[in-house]
């Protein structure tokens, strides 16, 4: 594990660069909403573009199942005040059974017939081990939204020699 201080704005991009060509593929249309500043957090690169590539790739996956109508993944991130950022991944699909919520980043557990069921509870323990959370909920309006923040890395003060 290499822990580099970077702007998850460019991880975000490269995922983003990676994911197009696939989105294109299933006519999946993505929308990007990334912060303005830089969101600078320390962490390895790979992992957290692992976690973005992770949790699009299931909400594409889960659009498959679903009827006609736009269907769209949309990836924002903020800086939730001056210590966190906040990563949302949400998808236009008809969501997660309430009762499966709280098991989808259970080791092992799938919905998919080509699944493994790794790639949320690896997703989890990678946020996890760079200081995050990571959860899931349903949109009011139908389509699942998978959350993750981490911490973000504090700018040094300067100070004044006088």
């Amino acid at each position: 594990m290499e822990l580099q201080e970077f702007d998850l704005n460019e991880v975000l991009q490269t995922s983003l660069d990676v994911l197009r060509p696939e989105a294109r593929k299933r006519g999946v249309e993505i929308k990007a909403d990334q912060a303005p500043a830089p969101l600078p957090v320390r962490a390895d690169k790979i992992h957290l573009q692992q976690v973005i590539l992770n949790l699009v790739l299931n909400g594409m996956d889960a659009l498959q199942n679903c009827g006609g109508g736009r269907q769209y993944i949309s990836i924002r991130a903020v800086s939730k005040g001056a210590s966190e950022v906040a990563v949302t991944v949400q998808d236009s699909g008809v969501g997660i059974p309430r009762e499966k919520l709280s098991q989808v980043f259970n080791t092992f557990y799938t919905t998919k017939s080509h699944g493994t069921g790794l790639g949320l509870s690896i997703a989890r323990t990678i946020v996890e081990t760079y200081g995050g959370r990571i959860w899931a909920e349903n949109c009011p309006g139908g389509g699942a939204v998978f959350r993750f923040t981490l911490p973000l890395v504090k700018a040094p003060s300067t100070t004044v020699a006088t």
